[in-house]
């Protein structure tokens, strides 16, 4: 019985290790944000784990700061635009006062983002990899490496 059960782990562990190869290679978008260049003038990421800052730490001065560009409140800066690359912006009032903000993929396969923005708070867009983008298609061609963080009056992460 145990002999068994050991058997059908050990086929899983093959089974999905067997599956990642395969879509890691049929998906070259996916590949570890260390392989690709920055843009001129963007700063370059660290290898290996991607940076993060834990909700209450401040942005400024954090690992992340050089990677945030401001979306809202806007109007968007042209570093933010550049940033937002292969996303539409898309702003809603909200009852209470709040605005929902959209981070809207325009390639299906990346991930759509929704945050809601109290008065006196600031969404930035982090882009950790800017020369993963292509302008001229509108495209983010690092797909899940760009995320939102909301920051109250402070600076600090929410």
């Amino acid at each position: 019985m145990n002999k068994n059960i050991l058997i059908a782990v050990l086929v899983l562990v093959v089974v999905v290790e067997s599956g990642y190869i395969l879509m890691k290679h049929s998906h070259p978008q996916m590949a570890p944000q260390t392989t690709m260049k920055p843009a001129s003038g963007q700063p370059t990421p660290p290898m290996g784990k991607p940076m993060m800052v834990s909700k209450g730490a401040k942005l400024v001065g954090s690992p992340i700061e050089k990677y945030a560009f401001q979306v809202f409140p806007g109007p968007l800066s042209a570093d933010a635009i550049s940033a937002t690359v292969g996303f539409s912006v898309k702003t809603t009032t909200l009852a209470d006062g709040s605005t929902q903000v959209d981070l809207v993929p325009k390639d299906s396969d990346d991930q759509y983002q929704r945050y809601v923005v109290k008065k006196g708070e600031t969404l930035y867009f982090i882009e950790m990899t800017k020369g993963d983008d292509n302008a001229d298609s509108d495209r983010d061609m690092n797909y899940r490496d760009d995320y939102g963080i909301i920051t109250d009056t402070n600076g600090v992460i929410q």
